[in-house]
């Protein structure tokens, strides 16, 4: 009898434990969480989704010449700046200031309105007559800014601290 009760034991010990390997492996935990917690899209119920794109493209170009200030921007919402192509033609030309722009008058994509320059605020370091790609793995925001005409504005601007002509500038990014 004692031995039947030890075959009995030992079978049952023997069981348990693999009966514990069997659920503690990673696809038998994952499989009892998927069943515990399953989501479901029903039109009494749905799940909010959001879009896979962060928002609107945005592309635009800037042509420097001089030391005034160009804007480019999609004047409202938050610019999010992912590239910036600087295309330096001039042999003089060895800076190009990208930042906020903090607007007199008018709209967005002209010369001679930027009155100031805000945060975000980039220093570029180019050689003459040279080409140079700045990607932002995490884009540049810029958000509206009060402009001295009380208006928010959302710009990018671009200027060169020296009097120099033929730089192009080029912002690539999305809009939300």
């Amino acid at each position: 009898m004692k031995f039947a009760k030890w075959i009995v034991m030992g079978t049952g010990g023997v069981i348990l434990v693999l009966l514990s390997v069997v659920l503690i492996s990673p696809k038998t935990v994952h499989a009892l969480a998927a069943a515990l917690v399953q989501v479901t899209n029903t039109t009494a119920n749905p799940v909010p989704t959001a879009p896979a794109v962060p928002g609107n493209p945005f592309f635009a170009t800037m042509q420097l010449s001089g030391t005034g200030a160009q804007s480019a921007g999609p004047g409202t919402g938050t610019l999010g700046i992912t590239q910036i192509v600087i295309t330096n033609e001039d042999p003089t030309v060895n800076q190009v200031n990208i930042f906020a722009a903090l607007m007199s008058s008018g709209t967005c994509g002209g010369i001679g309105n930027v009155e100031a320059a805000t945060n975000p605020f980039l220093i570029v370091k180019v050689q003459p007559n040279s080409t140079i790609v700045i990607p932002a793995p995490t884009p540049i925001v810029f958000t509206p800014q009060d402009g001295y005409d009380s208006v928010n504005h959302t710009c990018v601007a671009a200027s060169m601290p020296i009097t120099g002509g033929n730089v192009f500038v080029t912002v690539n990014g999305f809009v939300n």
